[in-house]
């Protein structure tokens, strides 16, 4: 049995023009282009990105610090944005928006047992972005919103996000690291060589959040096998304790071994085998429910290669 895997993707995001950045218009138009010459576009249930509102992205982020994301926009040019890791032009406020509204939607459509899971692939990104800042190519951090519409607005008591973004999503765990309610976990290249510098084994939640974080930081080179045994052995065990009900990924690909901005070594089969941990993570204790988004992946074959494989995954029955 074919599982109802939602698919969202949005021309919009491809008019976030960033020139010869590296988190590019391309990555989306060359999945979507490979992906439009095989038959799996068919086999997803395709979701129309909605624009998220304004009191959405507020779950999160500052209201002045929204404003001021979409003034910028509003210039119409090409521009720095807070650092010269964020390019934002005239169409950026618009495709962030777009970013988040899918991923809400996707969350809420399986929620509502509409679909079985999701990928949403959006950009721009997300799991960089603070409450006020934009950072790493990020301006809204889509994950931690959608996180937050689970609990506040769906009633959800143990979301769990797993990020295996080849970078430590600081924004996401500072929006969650003093609560309880939902967890965060990344594995990602070692913060003292790695952007941004943050995601240390030691960080491990404050407060009531306290043993609610945990960072598995990777030397560089790690290979397939290296990072599905730490996932098997450190990651696994602590997620089965939580007993998600709800699981977001943040599903960047930059730990690929192609991939120009980090030096891990992963191929498509490591990326497969904590995915299939996860969906079968996620059927013992959330009846399935679990969402995809994109994060990072900077080499455009080795990114299509990788999502395609992760949607093969998604869509199969874990019978």
């Amino acid at each position: 049995m074919t599982l109802r895997t939602g698919f969202y993707f949005d021309p919009i995001y491809l008019q976030h023009d960033t020139g010869s950045h590296p988190e590019n218009a391309g990555r989306l138009q060359f999945l979507i282009e490979s992906m439009a010459k095989t038959s799996l576009l068919d086999e997803l249930q395709q979701g129309k990105a909605r624009k998220a509102e304004v009191h959405e992205i507020q779950l999160i982020h500052e209201l002045n610090y929204i404003r001021s994301v979409e003034d910028a926009c509003a210039v119409g040019q090409q521009q720095y944005f807070g650092s010269m890791d964020c390019i934002i032009s005239g169409k950026t406020y618009e495709a962030a928006l777009h970013a988040t509204g899918a991923i809400l939607d996707a969350v809420n459509q399986v929620a509502d047992q509409k679909l079985d899971n999701a990928f949403c692939a959006v950009r721009p990104p997300g799991h960089h972005a603070e409450n006020s800042e934009a950072m790493g190519f990020c301006y809204f951090n889509n994950v931690a919103i959608a996180a937050e519409f689970l609990v506040k607005e769906k009633g959800y008591e143990r979301v769990l996000i797993f990020d295996f973004d080849v970078h430590h999503g600081n924004g996401t765990q500072h929006s969650f690291e003093a609560r309880n309610d939902i967890f965060y976990c990344s594995i990602h290249q070692d913060p003292r060589i790695c952007y941004p510098g943050t995601g240390y084994a030691s960080e491990r939640g404050v407060s009531d959040g306290t043993g609610y974080t945990l960072n598995c930081p990777m030397p560089p080179y790690s290979d397939d096998e290296r990072y599905l045994q730490v996932f098997h052995n450190n990651i696994l065990p602590v997620f089965q304790d939580y007993a998600p009900d709800f699981i977001l990924i943040s599903a960047g690909f930059d730990a690929h071994r192609d991939d120009p901005l980090a030096q891990e070594s992963l191929t498509v089969e490591g990326f497969d085998g904590m995915l299939e941990g996860m969906k079968t993570l996620a059927y013992h204790y959330a009846e399935g429910r679990m969402v995809s988004v994109l994060e990072g992946g900077y080499d455009y074959q080795a990114l299509s290669d990788s999502i395609q494989s992760h949607l093969e995954i998604l869509l199969k029955d874990p019978a």
